[in-house]
């Protein structure tokens, strides 16, 4: 499977956004609400792509079994 250019864009702007927590003192104010908002969309988006690779890979692990 090859990765999307959605993808590579999504990864970047996570790695951007957890760059700039790092950089942040401890207690301080970190996402605003728009910006929380798209990284639970993101996480749901990458809970539901790696569900549906969990169900492939059970279904190509049983037809490998069954040959």
């Amino acid at each position: 499977m090859f990765a999307t250019v959605r993808d590579v864009e999504q990864r970047y702007v996570l790695d951007r956004l957890a760059r700039s927590l790092a950089m942040l003192s401890p207690g301080a104010p970190a996402l605003d609400r728009e910006q929380a908002m798209r990284l639970v969309a993101d996480l749901e988006d990458t809970e539901r792509r790696l569900s549906q690779l969990i169900t492939e890979l059970r279904r190509l692990a049983d037809q490998a079994e069954r040959r």
